[in-house]
């Protein structure tokens, strides 16, 4: 894990997310659910667009995966993503899950970039 300088009021978990423990860990030091994930992910790129697109994808996917098991009803999952082309199965999942949808490219990212980010509102729990 990357080393964080504690926050005075702030609860900091270091810990693998992936780890069937993660969710409710996460959950007891909340007090409740979440009302919203976020994933700032990338894999780092390799300049192969295909190659870094489905490797950003599946973190996309896997922390979707989590945002779905740990939000609470009404909770919002937002998350970077490339475009590439394969993001169909995961925007499906979304819009069973959650009320809507929005894609999000940053005003502070270049026209020419791929990178945008999936804003999923209202979980259906």
């Amino acid at each position: 894990y990357l080393e964080m300088d504690t926050i005075p009021g702030v609860d900091l978990l270091q810990m693998d997310f992936l780890d069937p423990a993660a969710p409710e860990k996460l959950m007891a030091t909340l007090g409740a659910a979440p009302d919203l994930v976020i994933s700032d992910m990338a894999a780092p790129t390799t300049g192969h667009r295909r190659t870094d697109h489905l490797r950003t994808m599946h973190l996309c996917e896997t922390a979707a995966d989590f945002a779905i098991t740990v939000l609470k009803p009404g909770g919002h999952f937002l998350a970077k993503t490339f475009q590439g082309g394969t993001e169909n199965d995961l925007l499906a999942r979304l819009k069973r899950c959650f009320h809507s949808i929005h894609h999000v490219k940053p005003p502070a990212s270049r026209d020419e970039s791929v990178e945008l980010y999936l804003l999923a509102r209202n979980f259906k729990a």
